[in-house]
């Protein structure tokens, strides 16, 4: 993590999934468990680093008040593929306790909206998920 930007755009993502994580109003250790793992894939990061990129969006997340002005961050510095990838990783979140809540649903439309996902794509790494787990 050398660049103030990366640390942004590794930020921003660690804040959108601790907000599905947050959907139903209670983050279990699993989830934590499980965004760091992400974080550590997704960004190439070290344990050490994904551990404090995760406290940091800790911090941040329960400072913000929406998702939006981090998912702007993530359009503008991701691809179209790396934004199917993330909405991927963020369906792995939401399904850590086997089930997806309503609120998890809706925040997870909107995020992909957010990041101009189109829905068939939206729909297509749902069933994707689906099948991985």
């Amino acid at each position: 993590m050398e660049h103030k930007e990366d640390k942004n755009i590794i930020n921003a993502a660690g804040i959108l999934l601790l907000s599905i994580a947050n959907a139903d109003h209670n983050i279990e250790k699993e989830e934590i468990r499980l965004i760091k793992e992400i974080m550590e894939d997704f960004f190439s990061l070290q344990k050490e680093d994904a551990y404090e990129a995760i406290e940091n969006a800790i911090i941040d997340f329960k400072k913000s008040t929406s998702f939006f002005q981090y998912s702007q961050i993530l359009n503008k510095n991701f691809s179209y593929q790396d934004k199917l990838d993330f909405i991927f990783c963020i369906f792995e979140v939401a399904y850590v306790d086997k089930e997806l809540h309503f609120m998890e649903q809706h925040l997870i439309k909107n995020i992909a909206s957010a990041l101009n996902v189109e829905h068939k794509d939206l729909i297509k790494t749902k069933l994707e998920i689906k099948e991985y787990l």
